[in-house]
């Protein structure tokens, strides 16, 4: 199905595959599900390159299940979605479900997404969270007891660095060719937005920002060439998931320093009342740029 997403899921019963594709529009997502272990095993050993994310809804399969995925080197992006049980029930869920991991541990991988089932409603988003999680996971080959999954208690190894980005390259090469500009999307690194920067960083990179909208307002009307610096600004402003307030305020603060050199050069100000243009055409690139590439369920 050309431009889905195939997932793999693997569920302790059938009760959430209603939800799952009520949710999941079938134009973008391609859903295989499986109660069976083994059969779901099996189908993702088949089809590892062309899957896109698992989702796991698993109680008592899980850890088998990842266990397996670890002894055949196999790290996907993936979303393990928990139940929730009253508080007086006596059959506790598997640890591994009920402790949450911390930002410091994880049961499969670490850019896995966690998802109560009381939110599967956003099981779109998280699926595409998994993916732009895992296009940005670090490598990582343990040294000791410590550095393996804090759940998953087992001898296997994680694989070597070069299978992880061998899989990481062929889903990024998949995602830019059958959903074209959608796939960068997944390329931001949600740790290089600008609200998670330290003040010192977000400075720098104001300044910067500040120096490429310098130029180009000042060659907007003289130099044809001027969309290229505007897409280079934008892509800039679109990794860093920069808010378009602050693009405003860039644009005012410009336009108030010109002001204050043409009133000493005895010149009008209404020349500024043209560059709304520039912050106009800015804006405007940076919408369509949104709407090519966040996907539908954002």
């Amino acid at each position: 199905m050309s431009g889905s997403l195939t997932i793999a899921v693997l569920a302790d019963s059938t009760d959430i595959y209603p939800l799952l594709g009520r949710y999941l529009d079938a134009d973008r997502y391609a859903l295989n599900y499986f109660t069976d272990r083994a059969e779901f095993l099996d189908y993702v050993e088949i089809s590892k390159h062309e899957l896109d994310c698992v989702v796991f809804y698993a109680q008592a399969q899980l850890l088998p299940a990842i266990n397996y995925l670890y002894e055949r080197g196999l790290i996907l992006p993936v979303v393990v979605v928990h139940r929730l049980i009253p508080p007086n029930a006596q059959a506790p869920i598997h640890p591994a479900i009920t402790n949450l991991p911390a930002s410091s541990s994880y049961i499969y991988q670490p850019s896995e997404v966690i998802l109560a089932v009381t939110e599967l409603a956003e099981i779109g988003g998280a699926i595409d969270k998994a993916i732009a999680k895992f296009l940005n996971l670090t490598p990582i080959v343990p040294t000791s007891e410590d550095s393996k999954p804090a759940q998953t208690r087992t001898h296997i190894k994680i694989p070597e660095s070069n299978f992880l980005l061998q899989q990481q390259s062929r889903l990024a090469d998949k995602l830019s060719e059958r959903l074209g500009y959608l796939a960068v999307y997944y390329k931001r690194n949600s740790q290089q937005f600008f609200r998670r920067l330290d003040r010192q960083h977000k400075q720098e990179l104001l300044t910067e920002l500040k120096l490429q909208y310098r130029k180009i307002v000042l060659e907007y009307f003289a130099d044809s060439r001027h969309d290229d610096k505007i897409d280079e600004f934008v892509n800039e402003i679109f990794f860093r998931d920069l808010a378009v307030s602050e693009i405003v305020k860039i644009h005012m603060e410009l336009m108030e320093e010109f002001s204050d050199q043409l009133k000493l050069e005895g010149r009008s100000e209404e020349i500024l009342l043209e560059y709304r243009l520039t912050l106009i055409d800015i804006i405007a690139h940076l919408c369509e740029m949104y709407r090519r590439s966040v996907p539908r369920e954002l």
